[in-house]
């Protein structure tokens, strides 16, 4: 590890740009980062395009929020009026870009990328947007990506330099998640004694492809007539998944209760933890399982599950899109089940206080450097965090 970068003499001041503070992993993890900067002593605010979702009171108090209403005019109001070092974009990059294009000044964006760029999108809107990045990235003085595959997608894309490009994986775990994985579940399905249940966690649609977990808890319930699977979250495949677990057979058994601001309490009380995505840029969820103490099944799919659960050392993989192997994975994980103080141990490389520490190590890096210019990532403590 090199030698630890000296502490600036005055606090850094960062500006998280957000769309709001909705129910999603992206929102999460930055408003745990930006909560875990605060503690360190860094002067944050959160820029909210809208002032609104369930995660909102979940800020600290040292962190300062102003709702934007949706204008960028204010954005630009706000930057003039209150300068900052850093501004860090989630899913609002283009806003941030420009802004820079338009007040220059010193202040330095740091993009975080989130998701496979080349998968989250139809081919014509990743065209497009590859476009705009191409006229705006190089505006970026970092990209930030949450695991290694999203980086190495970046690299070959050569949006930006690739000593710009570093992994810092998401803070998910943190103190205030074990001690929602300890509250009360009041749930019937879920008190001792009662028969095992499969868990799946997220937004119902396309990515997350709830409908081979479905199909693969068929398969294994047809040897475990008293399993059940539970699957939280809300989206346009809601209707879908209920027709299908009614054709298969399965009403009484699956349970679509909806989204649930603590799925932990789920999670630590779960036998399987279930993750079928087709993609992710690193899957928060199959972290936040570990940290539960819950055996998880992931397909091993770009990018994310297989670095969280060490390439099968610490989970069960299965092919994505593929209801059978997803259901061998089930069985081997219920017949199996792995211990869960190994499952936590592994959880703890996932920690708020890491994360934090390696994106202090950065912007302290870039901060100190008045080109913005940082470290070959390879040669970087902060590259694998």
């Amino acid at each position: 590890m090199n030698t630890p970068i000296k502490r600036l003499s005055s606090p850094l001041r960062i500006a998280f740009l957000l769309r709001d503070a909705g129910e999603g992993g992206a929102e999460r993890s930055s408003l745990r980062l930006a909560n875990g900067l605060a503690r360190e002593g860094a002067d944050v605010t959160l820029l909210l395009l809208r002032s609104r979702g369930p995660l909102l009171n979940s800020i600290d108090p040292a962190v300062r929020t102003v709702d934007l209403r949706g204008a960028f005019l204010r954005l630009l109001i706000e930057l003039r009026a209150r300068p900052v070092d850093f501004l860090l974009p989630v899913y609002t990059s283009m806003r941030a870009l420009l802004a820079k294009r338009v007040l220059g000044g010193p202040f330095q964006v740091v993009l975080s990328q989130r998701n496979m760029f080349t998968m989250d999108r139809g081919p014509v809107q990743t065209r497009l947007r590859f476009l705009r990045c191409r006229l705006l990235y190089p505006l970026a003085s970092a990209c930030v990506c949450i695991s290694r595959g999203v980086a190495d997608e970046m690299r070959a894309l050569r949006l930006l330099p690739q000593g710009r490009i570093h992994v810092i994986y998401n803070p998910v775990v943190t103190e205030a998640l074990l001690e929602q994985a300890r509250a009360p579940l009041p749930h019937p399905w879920m008190a001792p004694g009662e028969p095992p249940v499969v868990l799946g966690a997220g937004r119902l649609g396309d990515q997350k492809d709830f409908a081979t977990l479905v199909r693969a808890f068929a398969l294994t319930a047809r040897e475990r007539p008293d399993l059940r699977l539970v699957i939280l979250g809300e989206g346009r495949q809601r209707g879908m998944l209920e027709r299908l677990i009614a054709d298969l057979g399965l009403s009484g058994r699956a349970l679509l209760p909806g989204y649930d601001p603590n799925p932990y309490a789920w999670m630590s009380r779960a036998a399987v933890f279930a993750l079928t995505s087709r993609f992710e840029g690193f899957g928060n969820v199959v972290a936040e399982a570990l940290a539960c103490g819950c055996n998880v099944v992931a397909t091993d799919c770009p990018s994310g599950p297989a670095e969280i659960l060490d390439d099968g050392r610490c989970g069960r993989l299965a092919r994505v899109g593929d209801p059978e192997d997803v259901a061998r994975a089930l069985g081997e994980a219920l017949s199996h089940p792995m211990p869960p103080h190994a499952l936590r141990e592994r959880a703890a490389f996932f920690s708020e206080e890491r994360a934090t520490a390696a994106w202090l190590e950065l912007l302290e890096s870039l901060a100190s450097d008045s080109r913005g210019r940082s470290r070959d990532p390879r040669d970087s403590c902060y590259n694998e965090c």
